[in-house]
């Protein structure tokens, strides 16, 4: 549970010092929001692609730490040749590689994590709320950093906490893996046939994708409203430090009231932090509510980890975690990125805000629609 810990909390602190600025860093090196949506939803879409692919391999190799040590390694090394890259062109086919193995460590990582928490007894969210915390951390020192010294250098940070990252990997415990004659194709075909997971990575892709909007175009809203922009960072560790309790809440709230409705308040939290950004423009007050978005991701991510796992079979479970990844922040990505670039230029970003509260809640009528597939909590701890 230590190794666990110190993992996530160094994989998110690598995340703190990234994700949070990519729309401000290409944004500053001239690159319009439209082209700025273009290439993070290349990221989104090459995720799709990679965090299936890589999730078969990993379930049919059954070495998630070797699969996690390579991905962590490539992905640091090709961030850091963005800072190499000039136009447009390059940056894309640079992407193409980047996004492919940096979008995969994590996955991979939560797949062994739920695996390990299953047979040593204990909350995946007990683990997961050190990266919460780190990300924290993370967030607001970066956040004034970055203001003072600028976005260039955000992937030479990345790169050098990615080496910590790899290190901690080397020590991760590892699992007993059941290996089946199955081919590559029947074995998406019995995650395709899984139509409970099926219908929930639909349901989880509508609030995901407004979870995902919101981490890419919150530094431009800041910037459209003419906020200072040193408190972006502030912005996402409000978010982050509140995650760190209500990871341990959620795991309780969870088996009082079960996951689907959890889910439902995750949604419904979420969607009543962005009516409110879409109604008001002050800096104090946008500030106050990313408390919401902290405490709807902390009952959204560790409580939707869970469920996936509890559908997952053996030679599935690390499959259905990417697939799950790949949909629900991968495709729900590439379109909301996309259409959330088109929006803000044309329509504000403001107005993005309404649209997101649209789909999340959306997102909450349909968990309470579909929460008679939810498993149970002994059900999925057994998975």
């Amino acid at each position: 549970m230590r190794t666990l810990s110190s993992y996530y909390f160094l994989y998110y602190l690598a995340m703190s010092v990234l994700m949070p600025y990519t729309s401000l860093y290409f944004s500053e090196r001239g690159f319009s929001f439209t082209a700025v949506g273009l290439i993070l939803s290349l990221w989104a879409l090459v995720s799709v692609v990679a965090q299936p692919v890589m999730g078969l391999i990993n379930d049919r190799l059954g070495n998630p730490k070797q699969i996690m040590l390579l991905s962590s390694i490539l992905a640091a090394v090709l961030g850091f040749g963005f800072n190499l890259m000039e136009g447009l062109t390059g940056i894309i086919v640079l992407s193409l590689f980047f996004a492919w193995f940096q979008s995969s460590v994590g996955p991979v990582g939560d797949a062994l994590a739920v695996e390990i928490a299953s047979r040593d007894g204990f909350s995946f969210g007990n683990v997961r709320l050190f990266g919460a915390l780190s990300y924290a951390i993370g967030t607001f020192t970066t956040g004034i950093l970055y203001e003072r010294f600028g976005y260039s250098h955000i992937f030479v940070y990345y790169l050098v906490i990615s080496m910590i990252v790899c290190v901690t990997i080397l020590f991760l415990p590892t699992t007993k893996v059941s290996r089946r004659k199955v081919t590559l194709f029947g074995q998406m075909g019995e995650v395709v046939r899984n139509k409970p997971f099926m219908i929930f990575v639909v349901t989880s892709t509508l609030m995901m994708m407004s979870a995902s909007i919101n981490l890419n175009f919150l530094p431009l809203y800041f910037k459209e409203m003419g906020f200072n922009k040193s408190w972006i960072g502030s912005a996402f560790a409000i978010a982050a430090i509140i995650e760190v309790p209500m990871f341990w809440v959620a795991t309780r709230l969870s088996k009082a009231i079960g996951r689907y409705p959890l889910l439902c308040l995750a949604a419904a939290i979420y969607g009543s932090q962005y009516l409110v950004m879409f109604l008001f423009s002050n800096v104090s007050l946008t500030l106050a509510v990313q408390l919401l978005n902290g405490v709807a991701f902390a009952f959204a991510a560790g409580t939707a980890v869970e469920v996936v796992q509890s559908y997952a079979t053996e030679g599935t479970k690390a499959t259905l975690q990417t697939v799950y990844a790949a949909v629900t922040w991968g495709l729900g990505g590439i379109v909301g990125n996309a259409v959330g670039g088109v929006v803000t230029d044309h329509l504000g970003a403001k107005f993005l805000y309404l649209i997101l509260f649209c789909l999340c809640a959306a997102a909450s009528l349909l968990f309470i629609v579909n929460r008679h597939h939810q498993p149970s909590v002994n059900q999925g701890l057994a998975g």
